[in-house]
């Protein structure tokens, strides 16, 4: 603000010099011209002057009324001048000594005019007398010493206003150099001022950079987190917590997917229910950790089954499990299930209450279909249940497939 304040100072102070500068030459060009008109008005006043003394001092002399004729032309052209030197140095200091030398010529005019009377009468000698009388012959000497008087002081008023003249264009060309110099100056602190705040404006620019840069780092280390944390969540929302395997939600949202892609290709799609046989008994004489661990083993044994990809291992509820087997028919179904209810009656994880084996065993319901209409995904699903159902009133530990 300060710099920009004394820049309208020196931008001020050009404007004054400037206006100052073209004043003095208005002025300079103006007295010049006036002094000029004065000058030469006065030196043709004094021509015109003694062209009036020549032509009545003729006449007298010589006794003829012709010389005088011009009298009256020249003493007009003589008037006219006389008036327009009186205007251009009304503004002027001399203006008091032109007054006096127009006094004067008043006075020879006058004088002149009453020898012009006796001319004209034809009285001669009073008309000789009257020119040539002391007083008429000492006003023209001081008319003649007041214009030289007035010449000269017209020269040295010139010279004087001419000096005044060039001190006041010396001092614009100075107040115009100290404002260039001002502005100078001010150009000067105002790059290094510009050049400061670029520096600092880069410095700035870094730390934002930098801390744009650790921003990101943070944001991307946070963003990974939060991934990790959906996916963790993700994976908890969709896993049964006791077994590992996919929950009953999972389960719901994979079959309500492969039904759907089942149906849009025409595929076979195949289902199997499992049950552990006499589990609460298993309960109720082992207690509920070794039951858990029961269950552990089992769903580990069933997801060793599921290779293929779409397969889907899920706990479905309490003792009960269920298989989802994309692309399978009713035999392929039937083949994976029994290999499940083999390797787990193969653990032998002892069961002593259970009526059918002294180990743990399990019953599988098997359903198989081609989709073809949206609505067969309950069907399917209570054909399987159906199954497990008949497998377990058969005696258990058995693979039933729906009709």
């Amino acid at each position: 603000m300060r710099y920009l304040g004394s820049t309208y100072i020196a931008v001020a102070i050009l404007v004054l010099t400037f206006v100052l500068g073209l004043y003095v030459d208005v002025r300079n060009e103006d007295m010049h011209v006036r002094h000029l008109g004065i000058s030469t008005r006065l030196e043709r006043i004094v021509r015109l002057e003694q062209e009036l003394t020549s032509l009545l001092s003729g006449a007298v002399l010589e006794e003829k009324l012709l010389r005088v004729s011009r009298y009256d032309s020249v003493d007009e052209h003589l008037t006219a001048t006389v008036g327009t030197v009186a205007e251009l140095s009304r503004e002027l200091e001399l203006s008091g000594d032109i007054s006096v030398l127009l006094d004067l010529q008043k006075g020879l005019r006058v004088t002149e005019a009453r020898s012009l009377r006796h001319m004209r009468a034809g009285n001669w000698g009073r008309a000789r007398a009257v020119l040539f009388e002391d007083d008429y012959v000492l006003a023209k000497k001081i008319y003649e010493i007041t214009t030289e008087s007035v010449i000269s002081a017209l020269s040295d008023e010139l010279a004087e206003r001419a000096r005044q003249l060039e001190q006041m264009r010396q001092l614009a060309y100075g107040l115009r150099l100290a404002a260039l110099g001002l502005l100078v100056w001010v150009g000067w602190m105002f790059s290094r001022r510009l050049r400061s705040e670029v520096a600092e404006q880069a410095r700035l620019q870094q730390e934002i950079v930098t801390a744009n840069e650790q921003l990101e780092q943070s944001v991307r280390e946070r963003t990974a987190e939060l991934e990790a944390a959906n996916h963790q969540l993700a994976a908890l929302s969709s896993t049964d917590a006791l077994t590992g395997l996919a929950n009953r939600r999972r389960f719901d949202e994979v079959w309500e997917s492969e039904w759907q892609r089942a149906a849009r290709m025409g595929l076979p799609l195949a289902l199997a229910l499992i049950d552990v046989d006499y589990f609460k008994a298993y309960n109720d004489h082992y207690g509920h950790q070794a039951g858990d661990a029961c269950l552990r083993q089992v769903a580990s044994l069933l997801a060793a089954e599921a290779r293929r990809s779409g397969e889907l291992v899920a706990r479905y509820g309490g003792e009960e499990f269920v298989l989802v087997l994309p692309g399978a028919t009713a035999a392929e179904a039937r083949n994976v299930a029994e290999r499940i209810r083999a390797a787990v009656e193969g653990r032998a994880m002892p069961h002593e209450h259970s009526p059918v084996a002294g180990v743990v065993t399990i019953s599988i319901g098997v359903a198989s279909v081609r989709v073809q209409r949206a609505e067969q995904a309950e069907a399917l699903l209570k054909e399987s249940d159906v199954a497990l159902y008949l497998a377990k009133h058969q005696g258990r530990n058995r693979v039933m497939t729906a009709a």
